[in-house]
């Protein structure tokens, strides 16, 4: 029964983090001028940088969306929302909270949907320690 909820917390996870990158992703690619072209340009990113990563959020989300994709979702996810939360935190914006966030809710993704071979080479670690 534990595993069931265990299972059934982590799908409504996915799903919920699903639906937040698919709207951050289609707000930075679909809105036209949505704000994000002059933030990353006051940030001193390349033009249509937010494009990219836009996509990236897009896509993750999607990834998130099937068991065999949601481990790579959740490390493409992660990848973004570290670079979010340096580059913030480097310029000492608060805003470093947001995706501070959204990167620990994609790690628990990430671990809980990491694929067994890594599985069978922690377990293996823990008893030889």
């Amino acid at each position: 029964m534990k595993a069931k909820l265990q299972l059934i917390g982590l799908w409504a996870l996915q799903i919920l983090l699903a639906f937040v990158f698919a709207h951050v992703g289609r707000s930075k690619l679909f809105t036209g001028r949505s704000g994000w072209d002059a933030a990353f340009r006051q940030w001193g990113y390349p033009d249509h940088f937010y494009l990219l990563i836009g996509a990236l959020e897009g896509l993750g989300g999607l990834l998130l969306l099937l068991p065999q994709t949601a481990f790579y979702g959740a490390t493409l996810l992660c990848t973004v929302m570290a670079g979010a939360v340096i580059h913030h935190l480097l310029r000492g914006e608060m805003r470093a909270f947001s995706p501070g966030v959204l990167l620990l809710l994609a790690g628990v993704v990430l671990y809980a949907r990491r694929p067994a071979f890594l599985r069978r080479r922690a377990g293996s670690a823990t008893k030889a320690a």
